[in-house]
């Protein structure tokens, strides 16, 4: 979602060595008034370039109640400052007026996962058995047909809980964006999604799965990135909250997004398949943790008891990932591609982060803005202030 204060950061040049306490690169960083943004929505605005040249961006949301809206909204023009509600937002499926866009309730319901969903228990919060968002739009160059992901909210309540499970499937439309065919799974959990499945989860807590997508399509390289979410969740009557971690899976834009083309980032390598497939947690890398991901010991494992606190304190369950729902870009003065996670306790006391890599292949993350390294005193080693 863009921001709603205009934040502008000045760097100075990456410096190739250690700064010294007279050289180091000045930073700025501004706010200025709020902005005029007023299309907030529950997921990121995502930007696309359609094959006649528009710029389009697309939004959504998929509220529980039974009452409540279930949208996905198309806006175009010249550029983000410069858009209306495309009319494209209230087509109808002439084959079917029950899918459509200014309702997604039956959509949903009816796709891939909303057939394999379940109703919860009781209906009077999550109404419906799956909730879907369009999150990412690619247009293909050969055919101008638009292929985006669709996050799942689905199986609601499943072990008595106040949450649900996720999975991300993807859509395509060949009327550019008028009717839409959610096709198949993409990127799903490694363990089961049936309600109350004490054999796959046996203690305190469940894995929800995978979901809140952000698309990053990378031509340099030719490949799909999909940065997303899990979350390990307390069963109901178990204490201790919940944690959130983050992932990263790719595929070749020439597979257009097929279910097969797609490789979770596990252990170091793009080794896992996009469903059902284990997936590494992402931490920043920096010395004294390398590799940028959570070794697989201290990873989550269904197998593990006790409540997500206790898990957190054994070294069994990584704390909440510094890196959860990262937006990407690439930066072509900086040859860098920089991300942007939400920060970690979401209550306004924290400054926002930045990470930079140089290579998606690597999915090594470094935190870029911290303080410079104390100058070395006598007798001293040098420290760091960060």
């Amino acid at each position: 979602m863009l921001a709603a204060a205009v934040v502008v950061v000045l760097l100075g040049p990456l410096a190739s060595g250690p700064a010294s306490a007279t050289d180091a690169p000045a930073y700025t960083v501004s706010i200025g008034a709020k902005g005029t943004w007023d299309r907030p929505d529950d997921t990121p605005s995502s930007p696309y370039i359609d094959k006649d040249g528009t710029f389009y961006y697309q939004s959504a949301h998929s509220l529980y109640g039974p009452t409540d809206s279930r949208t996905w909204t198309f806006y175009s023009g010249s550029d983000f400052d410069h858009t209306s509600r495309n009319p494209v937002s209230d087509a109808v499926n002439p084959a079917d007026a029950r899918d459509k866009n200014n309702d997604t309730t039956w959509r949903c319901n009816n796709s891939p996962t909303g057939r394999e969903a379940g109703y919860a228990d009781d209906t009077s919060y999550y109404s419906q058995k799956n909730f879907c968002d369009l999150m990412g739009v690619w247009v293909d160059p050969d055919t101008g047909d638009w292929y985006g992901l669709v996050h799942n909210e689905f199986t609601p309540q499943p072990f008595g809980d106040g949450l649900h499970y996720d999975s991300i499937d993807y859509a395509v439309s060949t009327d550019q964006g008028h009717t839409w065919d959610i096709k198949d799974h993409v990127i799903t959990s490694p363990y089961s999604t049936e309600r109350g499945d004490d054999a796959a989860f046996p203690h305190q807590s469940y894995d929800y799965g995978d979901g809140d997508p952000r698309l990053f399509v990378d031509t340099a390289s030719g490949y799909f990135y999909v940065f997303y979410n899990s979350r390990v969740v307390a069963k109901a009557g178990a204490a201790g909250g919940d944690d959130s971690l983050a992932h990263v899976a790719r595929a070749p834009m020439s597979a257009k997004m097929a279910p097969g083309s797609w490789r979770k980032w596990y252990d170091g390598a793009w080794s896992q398949p996009g469903t059902g497939g284990l997936e590494s947690n992402m931490t920043p890398a920096d010395p004294a943790h390398p590799t940028g991901y959570t070794p697989v010991a201290h990873d989550y494992d269904p197998a593990n008891s006790g409540t997500v606190p206790e898990q957190i304190a054994a070294g069994l369950l990584p704390p909440k990932s510094d890196l959860l729902t990262m937006n990407i870009t690439y930066d072509a003065y900086l040859g860098l591609y920089v991300g942007e996670p939400e920060t970690v306790k979401q209550d306004g006391t924290e400054p926002q982060r930045f990470y930079v890599t140089d290579n998606l292949a690597t999915q090594k993350w470094t935190l870029v803005g911290d303080p410079a390294p104390t100058p070395p005193g006598p007798g001293t080693a040098g420290s760091s202030t960060a």
